[in-house]
């Protein structure tokens, strides 16, 4: 992946069968996706691991869930984890597909709204980056069966000099004062076994466990009512031939792709289903649905099937298929907290997790991995604790989390009927992304040519990293970074808020607008939310855009510090998701004043 450098891990401080006493400089707690790739990510920069867990056969054979990687979990996972070989021969991800009013149809006809992003690169931006090598670590998103990849994670792990395996599971912990270490006490499950480890740093990637958020009461409260509940399976004997030409799409300027080649996502009332195709003819398949009001009766298994059984086009899952099954009574949690100055953290769905949608607790975990990683080893090789860049990284992956759950509640409240609506809010999404496209592109370069290693940095990464410090979140992208990152999460659930209650006023008052579709593509990645005026026009209500031919200057080689494309495309999704916003406000409103008028007659 990157070009060969000097080990500098350091050796193990005890061996791997579970010593009564071992010292390491980070305590990591859980040895999941999340833990594995922070334990080697750690030793990259110099830093020894004690890595805590005793997973059972059947959890390591767990499918789980969060098999779709977007925006930063690619990069991360390929190359910390050093996963570049698994990820190729891992089911391609080719983008993200929603769709709304699919129930009881047989096909994706003119009756359902549509939006997608193909996210699968022209020939010839491929070809001009220097190191074509780089696309995959950019680029090259897959869809993982999460056991095969920690299996392979728990190897490279269990053969990284400065990793040490601690088999047995954290029963309490202690603070060290005034500098000193931590204490974390663990035994095995049998409690035939015992010990502790000495750590100048926790990091806690225990999962829904966790330990150091409900030991410390890091939990944040949610101000609403919004809960959700998830059920998920994994089927085999879902190939190729059970996807037939109703699953294929074809742009109106001719080029066809297959939707079931995205991670897919299907949009009902209070409740969406995602596909997401794997490796050997699986899928895994997941109902997320309000708490409160459950589309169906029954418990989650019975609900589970109830919804899928709404889709003729699904009428191929069926039981003896079935690989595994999960479900989770209330999903949202957060916390405050994500880097403590009392030398610890939470990452992953350790500290917060919002909804499966758009894949992002992956992402999100790399991004707040990332930032622990920079404080602690500053911390363990230089003695000084960074408190200000602390407050930082715990105030924007607070509001980004905040943005994460904005895109998703108001989807909940049954506002996706309304085709307007539908689009909008998928477009202010996609704008937050695409603004995050810019970090990606240099936390990946840097991950690219350093193989995640600080001894391996030039001047030019170290500069890239200094600056990802304020700038690698969802919450401080351009163009807002200059905003705190309470003001940009704040703003962006009042759009989708606002968007939402005009929606409802829109459905509650019989206003029907017709359907539309949308798919963008990396060379025509404006959704056409201005044609929805006339969409008359366009043959079966498809606003997606024709690709264009972009300037040279706009060429990407993949060794810019600033791509200038990246640089300008969140300003312009911004402006084109405002005006489209101002159009919804004023329509809505003369339709409004209308509706009053005929009233008083």
């Amino acid at each position: 992946m990157s070009p060969s450098k000097a080990d500098p891990s350091p050796a193990p401080a005890q061996s791997e069968e579970s010593p009564r006493l071992v010292r390491a400089d980070v305590c990591v707690v859980g040895s999941g996706i999340v833990g594995l790739t922070n334990a080697l990510a750690l030793t990259k920069r110099g830093l020894s691991v004690a890595l805590v867990d005793q997973p059972t056969p059947k959890q390591m054979a767990s499918f789980k869930v969060g098999e779709s990687l977007l925006i930063f979990s690619n990069a991360f996972l390929r190359v910390l984890g050093e996963l570049d070989v698994e990820f190729e021969n891992s089911f391609a991800k080719h983008g993200f597909w929603m769709a709304y009013g699919l129930e009881g149809k047989r096909e994706f006809d003119e009756t359902v709204s549509e939006w997608a992003f193909e996210s699968e690169l022209p020939d010839h931006w491929i070809t001009n980056l220097t190191d074509p090598a780089f696309a995959r670590v950019m680029f090259g998103d897959c869809q993982i069966v999460r056991p095969e990849i920690e299996a392979a994670l728990r190897r490279r792990c269990r053969d990284t000099p400065g990793i040490t395996f601690v088999d047995g599971l954290m029963r309490d912990v202690e603070l060290g004062a005034d500098g000193a270490d931590h204490t974390v006490a663990w035994s095995t499950r049998n409690q035939e076994q015992d010990g502790q480890v000495r750590a100048r740093w926790l990091l806690d990637c225990s999962g829904r466990s966790r330990v150091l958020a409900r030991k410390f009461g890091h939990d944040l409260p949610f101000q609403d009512d919004f809960r959700t509940s998830a059920a998920w399976a994994q089927f085999a004997n879902c190939g190729d031939d059970t996807f037939d030409e109703r699953w294929v799409y074809k742009f109106p300027d001719g080029p066809t792709v297959r939707r079931d080649q995205n991670t897919v996502h299907l949009w009902g009332d209070g409740y969406w289903i995602w596909l997401i195709r794997l490796n050997d003819d699986r899928i895994s398949v997941g109902v997320s649905y309000r708490r409160q009001r459950p589309p169906e009766e029954g418990n989650a298994r019975e609900v589970f099937w109830k919804i899928l059984r709404r889709y003729p086009m699904l009428d191929w899952l069926v039981e003896q298929d079935l690989l595994e099954f999960s479900a989770y009574k209330d999903v949202q949690h957060r916390t405050d907290t994500f880097v403590s100055p009392k030398r610890y953290a939470m990452v992953g769905d350790a500290s917060s997790i919002i909804d499966a949608f758009y894949s992002q607790g992956i992402s999100l975990s790399m991004v707040a991995s990332w930032h622990a990683a920079n404080i602690m080893q500053a911390d363990v090789t230089t003695g000084k604790l960074d408190t200000g860049y602390i407050r930082q990284v715990n105030k924007a992956l607070v509001a980004d989390w905040r943005i994460m759950r904005s895109m998703v509640r108001a989807k909940y409240s049954g506002a996706v009927a309304d085709n307007r609506f539908f689009m909008l809010d998928h477009t202010i999404d996609l704008m937050i992304f695409v603004a995050a496209i810019l970090g990606r592109f240099r936390v990946s370069r840097w991950l690219f040519e350093t193989g995640g290693r600080t001894d391996a940095e030039v001047a030019e990464h170290v500069k890239i990293r200094k600056g990802l410090r304020g700038r690698m979140y969802l919450s401080q992208s351009l163009p807002w970074s200059f905003l705190p990152p309470s003001v940009v999460a704040g703003a962006v659930e009042r759009w989708h808020r606002g968007l939402e209650k005009r929606a409802l006023w829109r459905l509650e008052n019989g206003v029907e607008l017709p359907k539309a579709k949308a798919a963008m593509r990396p060379n025509a990645a404006l959704p056409g939310v201005w044609r929805l005026r006339k969409l008359h026009r366009y043959p079966g209500g498809d606003i997606s855009l024709p690709p264009f031919k972009e300037p040279k200057r706009a060429a990407i080689s993949g060794t810019e510090y600033r791509p200038p494309a990246m640089m300008v495309n969140g300003t312009i999704f911004l402006i084109t998701a405002s005006i489209a916003t101002w159009r919804d406000i004023v329509d809505t409103r003369i339709r409004k004043t209308k509706a009053m008028f005929r009233r008083s007659r």
